[in-house]
């Protein structure tokens, strides 16, 4: 008896694997996007630092000073938001690298039995198609 075939089990790994690989694809998107928008705000931290000591320089009210101070203050804890959030978007890509290579060798698995299988069944064939022209060859040299 033919043994039973592991393509529908196939099938659904190489599923499994394709929405890892989507998952992974999604998780680098987010992380580039919060990658970004890290960047934005640091740009900006940047030039108002740059722009505050430059007004320091040439003179600046004190009213001023302390709209400059709270908005780096601001944007400072914005920065740390986005590197929190950068870290866990980070994580994220992790865990569904380690998903997407799991999945990977699950199906590398079944298919590695598969051909296994498939192997040992064409070998019982053989085997059998062998003994069946044995015993042919048998008939018909007992016929002469």
């Amino acid at each position: 008896m033919k043994p039973f075939t592991l393509d529908a089990v196939l099938q659904h790994r190489k599923s499994l694997e394709d929405q890892a690989a989507y998952h992974l694809v999604k998780a680098r998107e987010e992380e580039s996007d919060a990658q970004r928008q890290l960047n934005d705000e640091e740009e900006i931290l940047k030039a108002l630092i740059e722009t505050m000591a430059h007004e320091q320089t040439l003179g600046i009210e004190v009213v001023k000073l302390a709209q400059f101070e709270q908005r780096i203050i601001l944007i400072s804890k914005q920065v740390q938001a986005l590197q929190a959030l950068m870290q866990k978007k980070q994580e994220a890509v992790n865990r569904a690298q380690k998903y997407l290579i799991a999945k990977s060798k699950d199906r590398k698995i079944m298919e590695t039995l598969q051909q296994k299988q498939d192997e040992a069944w064409q070998h019982y064939l053989d085997k059998k198609e062998t003994a069946t022209l044995d015993e042919i060859a048998v008939i018909f040299h007992n016929r002469e």
